[in-house]
């Protein structure tokens, strides 16, 4: 994910309440399946597309791989791609827990 703006502050003690606040709305509690259920109904095609394209993702990851293991590409060509990757599929990640939880949570 790419920032427009200045850069983030990076404050220990905010991200950690930020993230307890996350995994509190993350915690299972009774009617969670039920909601989640909900809001995959309610939102069906982009539940969809978001799997479909979480799933490219994990497989060009796994191609990377094997180029690597393969040594048909550089180190240096397989971290620069790998970071594109990984960041591809954290803000994915970041859309189903949005979607999962009704907010707006971002990295």
């Amino acid at each position: 994910m790419s920032e427009t703006g200045p850069k983030k502050e990076k404050n220990p003690e905010k991200i950690k309440r930020s993230l307890d606040e996350v995994v509190h709305q993350l915690d299972q509690e009774p009617g969670a399946s039920q909601s989640w259920g909900e809001t995959m109904s309610e939102n069906r095609e982009a539940w969809e597309d978001l799997k479909k394209r979480i799933q490219e993702r994990q497989r060009a990851l796994k191609a990377l791989v094997r180029e690597k293991k393969a040594g048909t590409i550089s180190t240096e060509e397989f971290e620069k791609r790998y970071k594109i990757i990984q960041d591809e599929l954290t803000e994915l990640e970041f859309k189903v827990y949005n979607m999962r939880l009704g907010t707006s949570i971002r990295e």
